[in-house]
């Protein structure tokens, strides 16, 4: 499902997949939960999150937000 679990960046947007993911904590990638609002937990294998998608980021609003928190940093 997704992204790339090996990814080393924080934040990656895949604009063809139209998926925000960002990277929580250091670790193997072992599951995933897919929720009702298509928001991806994923966990490794002691069941710590260590990643969280957000899918249609687009349509959420969230590339903008994104922008504009990039702008004051």
């Amino acid at each position: 499902m997704g992204m790339n679990h090996e990814e080393r960046n924080v934040i990656e947007y895949d604009p063809e997949a139209d998926i925000l993911a960002i990277k929580i904590a250091e670790g193997k990638f072992y599951d995933e939960v897919l929720l009702d609002n298509d928001i991806v937990i994923q966990f490794d294998e002691n069941r710590n999150i260590i990643g969280v998608e957000i899918w249609d980021a687009s349509k959420r609003g969230l590339l903008k937000a994104l922008k504009k928190l990039k702008a004051h940093i």
